[in-house]
């Protein structure tokens, strides 16, 4: 349910009654339920569902930031937005589709599975067939139904189902560390990997970047090299710039305490 403005006036409506035009109201707390643009209010909001980015943006009214994505979530003040899509034609929705009708790459064990399941079904085919010429010359009659049987038995389906049981398990087992596998072939690689370094948009990881040391080059002084790094993060407001200026602090900055003087 979302705010919809009616000549002036706020009235509760399901989201999915929202069309091209309309305007809603959200707040603190509230999900983004359409694409469109802030045409009052300044807000934070959480763009991590889309971009993938821990950190929030601030979106406004009137500037080059007054876009807004359904699916985002606010996480301050309270916004009015107009609705600049129509439904079913959203981000999301248009991302929705991209991933449904994208066909899934066949892992190498995959194919090499196909050809076997392809050679055995032939083989299984010509040893079928031969027995009827054999049946004949032994005076051993053999039904349809009987060689109808024999290759229903014989064909190899079994093997091509254990390969979905095996993903699945794999898939499992990645679960349990924390780790969605979206497809076999992923499952496939994480049986060679030895180290897995994780990247800092909060997709696959916590999100919580800090700066933990100093490492200055050689032949730089490490006091001037962190007065100098202190400087340049002093209006850093992402939480990197926010860490470096902490553990700059712990290691006796007199530049880290400038942000603090500022305010």
């Amino acid at each position: 349910m979302v705010g919809e403005i009616f000549m002036n006036e706020i009235k509760l409506v399901p989201s999915s009654q929202l069309k091209l035009g309309d305007h809603f109201v959200c707040e603190a707390g509230d999900i983004i339920p359409m694409d469109g643009e802030i045409i009052e209010g300044i807000a934070t909001i959480d763009e991590s569902a889309i971009t993938g980015e821990s950190a929030p943006v601030i979106r406004e009214a009137g500037g080059d930031k007054s876009s807004v994505t359904g699916g985002t979530k606010v996480l301050s003040d309270r916004i009015v937005v107009n609705v600049t899509t129509a439904p079913g034609e959203s981000f999301l929705d248009k991302m929705i589709a991209l991933v449904e009708g994208a066909s899934r790459q066949k892992t190498p064990n995959e194919i090499a599975l196909t050809i076997l399941l392809a050679a055995f079904t032939l083989i299984f085919i010509i040893v079928c067939v031969t027995l009827k010429p054999f049946a004949d010359y032994a005076n051993t009659p053999i039904t349809i139904a009987a060689f109808i049987s024999l290759f229903v038995c014989l064909i190899p389906t079994t093997i091509g189902g254990l390969l979905s049981a095996i993903g699945i398990a794999g898939m499992d087992r990645a679960l349990r560390a924390n780790v969605i596998a979206k497809s076999g072939k992923a499952v496939e690689t994480a049986g060679d990997i030895d180290v897995l370094l994780l990247d800092k948009t909060g997709t696959i990881t916590i999100g919580n970047r800090k700066a933990t040391n100093f490492y200055p080059a050689q032949g730089v002084n490490e006091t001037s090299f962190i007065e100098y790094v202190a400087i340049s993060s002093l209006s850093d407001e992402t939480p990197e710039g926010k860490s470096i200026i902490e553990l700059a602090q712990q290691k006796g900055s007199r530049k880290s305490r400038t942000r603090n003087d500022l305010h």
